[in-house]
């Protein structure tokens, strides 16, 4: 990796974090239904994993307004009054786990799972996220999922 594409991870990194909730559940959700067809053939092998698997089936099972709660709390990792899905469970899968349980949920937004309205615009700084990783090089997307995951 050069140095370059080490600052470009680290600045989106960066950038990421310090977004609100709804913004990082926004970025993940604008950036997985954009690659959708490149991420399975380069680290998912087209395999459904079972415990990623495990966790969407759960989230598909509640309703709208508590998923959206649910995925808040998964990201954050943080567990909030009583929580319909453990943030224990899902911080105890492998990283290349929960690229596919993100994976997974943009696969079924707008039907199982809820998604993004079609008329949200993303806050300013959601957007200078998502044009910072507008980029050519589908590694560097998944090096930075996996560090933001």
């Amino acid at each position: 990796m050069t140095s370059t594409n080490v600052n470009f991870l680290e600045q989106s990194v960066t950038k990421f974090q310090s977004l609100d909730i709804d913004d990082r559940l926004t970025v993940l959700a604008l950036l997985y239904t954009e690659i959708t067809d490149e991420i399975p053939a380069l680290c998912l092998n087209n395999v459904p994993n079972e415990k990623s698997a495990n966790l969407v089936a759960q989230i598909q099972n509640l309703p709208q307004a508590e998923q959206l709660f649910a995925l808040r709390q998964l990201l954050n990792q943080e567990e909030v009054g009583e929580s319909p899905i453990s943030t224990q469970e899902y911080a105890s899968i492998s990283t290349e786990d929960k690229l596919a349980f993100w994976y997974q949920l943009a696969q079924n937004l707008g039907t199982t799972i809820i998604a993004v309205p079609n008329d949200y615009i993303p806050s300013e700084k959601a957007t200078e996220v998502l044009d910072l990783l507008h980029t050519p090089n589908i590694d560097d997307l998944v090096t930075f999922f996996k560090r933001v995951l």
